[in-house]
């Protein structure tokens, strides 16, 4: 009997486009049997799903598709540039492709302020795009608790709900503090309808994000170009991962720093430190930047 690909069931979705929006069910199928080919049951790498973006060329037709493919054990993003054929054959493969194109000409600028006085938003927002993954889910929702029960008002996004549009509202809206949970990589984390990247915080200015704590359980977001770009808007504090982030561990990280910055009051660096010493494998993982001080 054949061995199982470990890949051959991962869900494979098809994004929609500023120049087509939904694709129809036989070019979708046409696109995943490409990915899954030639990508999925190719790779040593087991995977949970992957997001593909297609790039169509002046005359319309399909260029290349842009493939987040989302690891199974880390919240790490691979990310692949597939050339295709008017049908979606592949003609070549780019792993080296690092995303900077991606989503750059649809980053929007913030939408201008109100006339009328807003009503009053929350003061913490935790979300992840993956709650299927069990730890991502858990994570988000003790950290809500803990920021309820410390008195902050705040919204939880899960899912579907953790798209570009609420995580760019959210995160412009000068919030207290801001926390996700999933995949990641040096330009950007993957949300359920996409990326949201460093091309689209660098539109905020220099006090976009002012003055939030962001905390993004992803991998490698604490390097250029992400990274500078959170502190170049403004963020008063930004921690996330500095090399790839195992599921499960990182997400204890995660959920002692909240603890420790919001109940016990402790240092946001110090928390982070101690937090990766009692709750994660390797030291070192975790980067913070900013105020390392108390949240309060």
């Amino acid at each position: 009997m054949k061995e199982k690909n470990v890949n051959e069931s991962v869900e494979i979705v098809v994004l929609p486009t500023a120049e087509r929006g939904a694709y129809g069910a036989r070019e979708t199928g046409k696109i995943q049997q490409s990915v899954m080919a030639k990508l999925l049951l190719a790779a040593k790498e087991p995977y949970h799903k992957v997001f593909v973006r297609v790039k169509h060329g002046p005359e319309g037709g399909p260029q290349a598709l842009h493939a987040y493919m989302l690891r199974a054990y880390t919240y790490t993003a691979d990310i692949v540039r597939v050339a295709v054929d008017a049908n979606y054959n592949v003609q070549s493969i780019d792993t080296s492709y690092a995303g900077e194109e991606e989503d750059y000409a649809e980053a929007a600028l913030p939408a201008p302020p109100s006339p009328s006085k807003p009503a009053p938003g929350p003061d913490m927002v935790f979300g992840t795009p993956v709650p299927e993954i069990a730890t991502a889910k858990a994570g988000v929702e003790y950290a809500c608790q803990v920021a309820k029960a410390a008195g902050y008002k705040v919204v939880k996004l899960l899912g579907k709900d953790a798209n570009q549009a609420n995580y760019k509202k959210y995160l412009s809206g000068h919030l207290k503090a801001f926390g996700n949970i999933g995949h990641g990589f040096t330009g950007g984390i993957v949300l359920a309808d996409g990326n949201l990247t460093a091309a689209w915080v660098s539109t905020l200015g220099k006090k976009g994000l002012s003055p939030e704590v962001i905390y993004f359980n992803s991998c490698q977001v604490f390097n250029p170009p992400l990274q500078p770009a959170i502190m170049g808007a403004g963020a008063r504090t930004f921690v996330g991962g500095k090399v790839n982030l195992l599921i499960g561990p990182s997400e204890e990280v995660f959920k002692c720093f909240w603890t420790k910055v919001l109940k016990t009051a402790e240092k946001m660096g110090t928390a982070l430190t101690t937090c990766e010493k009692q709750k994660y494998p390797v030291q070192g993982a975790h980067g913070i930047r900013g105020d390392l001080g108390k949240f309060k």
